[in-house]
Formats: C-alpha cells, sequence, structure tokens
C-alpha cells in the first residue's frame, strides 16, 4: 500500500483539523469589520510567537483596503521581524557591489519598539554577523519605511540609505543608494 492511499492515524487527523481551525479563527478576528480590534488581534497574533498564526493576520490586514490597518501592519512587522531579505535588482553599473547582493540583501534586526516604530537593523553583506560599525535605524512612515545606515561591502564601509513603500500584500517595493556602490531596486516580502 503506498502512501497516497494510506489512512491517516486519528491523532493526525485531530491535530490537523485542531491547528486549521485555530488558523481559521485568527483569520477571522483579523478581518473583523472593527479596525481598533483588529490592531489588538495583530498584536496578540504576534505575541502568540506562531509564525502560522502570525502570517494568517497579517495576511489578511496587508490584504486590506484601509490604509490605517495598512501601516499599523507594517509597524507591527517590521518591529517585530528577526530579520528580513530585500532582492535587489541588477541596475546599476557596480557590479562589485551587486555581486554581493544579488542573492539577496538581509538585515538582522533588534531593538523594535512598537511606539515609536523604529527597530535597529543590521546589514549582513560582506559580514556574516551582526555588527554595532555596520548597523543602522529604520522607521515607519505611514505605509512606508526609511533606513540609513552603514554597510560593509567589497568597496569597504559605506553609507547607505533604504526607502521602500507598501505595494500590493505584504510587499515592500523601493530603493537603496549605497553612495558610489550604486542604486538598485529592492523588493521585500513581508511574510517571508
Amino acid at each position: 500500500m503506498g502512501l497516497a492511499t494510506a489512512p491517516l492515524p486519528a491523532a493526525a487527523q485531530s491535530n490537523a483539523a485542531s491547528i486549521a481551525a485555530a488558523l481559521q479563527s485568527w483569520r477571522d478576528a483579523c478581518s473583523d469589520p472593527n479596525p481598533d480590534l483588529v490592531i489588538g488581534y495583530m498584536a496578540d497574533a504576534v505575541a502568540t510567537a506562531s509564525i502560522e498564526v502570525r502570517k494568517a493576520c497579517l495576511r489578511q490586514v496587508f490584504a486590506s483596503d484601509n490604509v490605517d490597518l495598512r501601516s499599523a501592519a507594517l509597524r507591527i512587522t517590521i518591529t517585530s521581524l528577526p530579520r528580513i531579505r530585500f532582492r535587489v535588482s541588477p541596475e546599476s553599473a557596480n557590479h562589485n557591489f551587486y555581486g554581493a547582493i544579488q542573492t539577496g540583501l538581509i538585515f538582522e534586526a533588534a531593538e523594535g519598539d512598537l511606539a515609536t516604530g523604529t527597530a535597529k537593523w543590521f546589514p549582513l553583506v560582506k559580514n556574516s554577523q551582526p555588527s554595532d560599525d555596520y548597523s543602522g535605524t529604520v522607521a515607519v512612515l505611514g505605509t512606508g519605511i526609511v533606513w540609513k545606515g552603514r554597510v560593509y561591502g567589497p568597496g569597504g564601509v559605506t553609507g547607505c540609505s533604504l526607502s521602500a513603500d507598501l505595494a500590493e500584500g505584504a510587499a515592500l517595493q523601493g530603493i537603496i543608494h549605497c553612495g558610489n556602490q550604486g542604486t538598485y531596486p529592492v523588493a521585500a516580502d513581508l511574510l517571508d
């Protein structure tokens, strides 16, 4: 008998149904017509420390046409993510720097502050571990973010700035500019 036709154990069926019901409850709560309740549910979803719950709730909110909810979801996400990866497009002449970020520009995050909508981001380009020498602060401004800091790349330490706005769904799209290293289009999936 193949795996495709073997019946699932009762415990697995029960657990799967329980997980599905819990995630649907979070989706329903995060789709509530009262935006004030939704903001509270988002904070509760992130506090569970469950990636599945966080994604289920935030996916509902990022799909909303309410700009205030989308802004709140961005603030909660940016201040609670442990890391984020931006995909980088090769639209600059500096192929040396692009070579170091072509698989993605990864930021480790710390010190997220929901009240101020800020966090400290550590870019990992040539360095494989976060360093205060190569860091900057990201701030949520409405439905966008701005980060300014220092990056250790192929040309040494460079001052960079990144700005991105919410696009459709849970995506950020913008640019990063790193002095004489160039300007690059970037995009990130916030539920990645």
